[in-house]
């Protein structure tokens, strides 16, 4: 992955969680105590997927190098480190915003 792309996401809607349980998501363990998936499908060649509270899925994912277990476990363990931020928090960032439709069908 150290040649590779590496990027983040949180959405809150059913788009992405629906792409997940009709793709190839194979469970992966636990993020922060709630239960991960790993999939191909958001894009990059692999992406860990969880539900850190209720209608919210985090990911993070990768592009550039095979999925296999190395992989998997560098996503654990960058997963391991994420927080949630709360709106004041993420304005505050400076964020760039993109107006989208999530509809993966």
């Amino acid at each position: 992955m150290s040649r590779g792309l590496t990027f983040t996401g949180v959405a809150r809607c059913g788009g992405i969680e629906d792409l997940l349980y009709a793709s190839d998501a194979q469970p992966s363990g636990t993020v922060r105590g709630k239960p991960a998936v790993i999939s191909s499908e958001l894009g990059g060649n692999g992406v860990l997927a969880w539900e850190p509270t209720p209608g919210v899925v985090a990911y993070v994912g990768y592009s550039g190098a095979p999925l296999d277990r190395g992989a998997v476990a560098a996503l654990h363990r960058l997963a391991e480190r994420t927080r949630l931020l709360s709106a004041q928090e993420w304005q505050a960032t400076g964020p760039s915003t993109v107006d989208q439709v999530n509809d993966f069908g």
